[in-house]
């Protein structure tokens, strides 16, 4: 009668250990995608910056228009991987 008792702690262990698992990634999931979206958000803050320091004389446009499709890249590269 004890092998009833090795295999239901056997699948507790199991359930627990699986839980454990799929927590921690679903945890990892969602700082990556508030990372992501952090880093967009201050992409299209400079890009902003930008274009008022552009219109301000403060920067050149051929310069301006490097920066921004610079970050235009990374913001679509990072829509891209999530």
């Amino acid at each position: 009668m004890k092998y009833p008792r090795i295999l239901g702690w056997s699948v507790v262990i199991t359930m627990w250990v699986m839980m454990a698992v799929s927590l921690k990634y679903m945890k990892n999931s969602a700082i990556h995608d508030r990372a992501v979206v952090e880093t967009i958000n201050t992409a299209e803050d400079m890009i902003e910056w930008i274009v008022e320091d552009e219109a301000s004389g403060y920067i050149d446009s051929t310069y301006a228009d490097t920066y921004i499709d610079n970050l235009e890249g990374i913001i679509i590269d990072l829509r891209v991987t999530r």
